[in-house]
C-alpha cells in the first residue's frame, strides 16, 4: 500500500519519492521557469557557490535572500519575472533562502521533484508513477520554522495523490495538511494571511502570492536528473538520475 507522508520542515528523508515544496516562492518559480522554456535548473543553497557555478556554466543566476533579489543576480525569485520570457535552451542557477536549502537536505532521495499549488496534479501523477511504496512531501519552511503556506501546498498535492490512490495510508503530517486545506477559505486568501505571505506583500509581491495560489495551472514537473549540483529538468526531458 502506498504511504503518503508530510514533513513540516526539511529532514533527512531518503528512499523513494520526495517532493520539495516552497510555494512562496522557489518551487512556484521553478515551474514558471520551465514553462518559459528553460532547459535545466541547478539549485544551490550557498550564494558564493551559486555565483561560481553560474559563471562556469554561463547560466542565468536567480534567487533572493529575505525575499529580495541579490546584487549581481540576473533575476529574483518572483515567478512573474519569468512568465512569457523566452528561455528556450537556457540554463539557470537558483539560490533561495529556504527552498534551495531544503533540496540539499533531502539529497538522499531516490527521486526528487519540485512541487507547488500550480503543478499539484502533475506532480502527484509523476510521484505515483515513480513511487514504489512511499511519497514524502517536504515543506521548506521559513527560516527553519514551519510555514503554513507550504503546508497548504502539501495538502493540495496530497489531495491530488488521494484522487489517484484512494486507499493510500496517510501519516499524521499528511492528515494535518489535508485538514488545513479543507478548512481554508480559499488558497489565495489563505496564502496571503500566512506570515510569509504578509512579508512578501509588504515587499510588493502580492501578485506573486495570487499567482502561486492558482491550482493546477501548470503541467510542468521539475525532476532531478543530477545530484551534484542538484539539477532539474522538466519531466518530458527526464534522463536517468546520476550521481
Amino acid at each position: 500500500m502506498l504511504r503518503i507522508e508530510c514533513h513540516n520542515l526539511p529532514a533527512e528523508v531518503s528512499g523513494d519519492v520526495v517532493v520539495v515544496i516552497d510555494v512562496l516562492r522557489m518551487t512556484t518559480t521553478a515551474a514558471a521557469l520551465f514553462e518559459s522554456g528553460l532547459q535545466e535548473l541547478m539549485v544551490v543553497a550557498d550564494i558564493g557557490a551559486a555565483r561560481e557555478l553560474a559563471a562556469v556554466r554561463g547560466a542565468l543566476l536567480v534567487g533572493e535572500r529575505g525575499g529580495v533579489e541579490l546584487d549581481g543576480f540576473d533575476g529574483g525569485n518572483s515567478p512573474l519575472e519569468y512568465v512569457g520570457r523566452d528561455l528556450k535552451g537556457m540554463c539557470a542557477v537558483l539560490c533561495s533562502s529556504n527552498g534551495s536549502r531544503a533540496v540539499e537536505e533531502v539529497a538522499g532521495a531516490d527521486e526528487l521533484l519540485l512541487g507547488c499549488i500550480n503543478n499539484a496534479r502533475a506532480v502527484a501523477q509523476s510521484a505515483v508513477s515513480l513511487s514504489q511504496d512511499r511519497i514524502s512531501l517536504v515543506c521548506a519552511g521559513t527560516g527553519n520554522r514551519l510555514s503554513f503556506d507550504d503546508v497548504l501546498a502539501a495538502g493540495s498535492i496530497a489531495r491530488e495523490l488521494l484522487k489517484l490512490e484512494p486507499e493510500a495510508a496517510l501519516d499524521d503530517g499528511a492528515r494535518l495538511a489535508l485538514l488545513a486545506l479543507e478548512s481554508s477559505p480559499g488558497l489565495g486568501a489563505s496564502l496571503m494571511s500566512t506570515g510569509h505571505g504578509r512579508t512578501l506583500a509588504q515587499l510588493g509581491f502580492t501578485a506573486d502570492i495570487e499567482f502561486a495560489a492558482a491550482l493546477n495551472r501548470s503541467c510542468v514537473v521539475p525532476i532531478r536528473s543530477l545530484r551534484r549540483p542538484a539539477t532539474f529538468v522538466d519531466e518530458p526531458l527526464r534522463m536517468p538520475t546520476v550521481v
